[in-house]
């Protein structure tokens, strides 16, 4: 017993440390992953207010369709039966 050394303290991780790590690591977000999915948001945003601008716009040139469209269609095709 006299061969042994005393060469310091074991450092070691208790298990709530080691859950606090994980939680970390996969709570985490890097900023490139944050600033891609805000350019995302902002590119999706700009595209639906182009897209009610554009709706609009369609709306007024296009005219109405009559209201007695469906009722006043002319038959084009006889039944089929057996």
């Amino acid at each position: 017993m006299s061969d042994l050394e005393y060469l310091g303290k074991v450092i070691g991780k208790t298990k709530k440390e080691i859950a606090q790590e994980r939680l970390l690591k996969s709570s985490v977000i890097p900023a490139s992953k944050l600033a891609e999915a805000k350019d995302l948001e902002l590119q999706r945003s700009r595209d639906f207010e182009e897209s009610c601008i554009d709706e609009v716009r369609h709306r007024k040139t296009t005219a109405p369709a009559p209201k007695d469209k469906l009722k006043n269609l002319p038959l084009t095709r006889e039944r089929f039966e057996d």
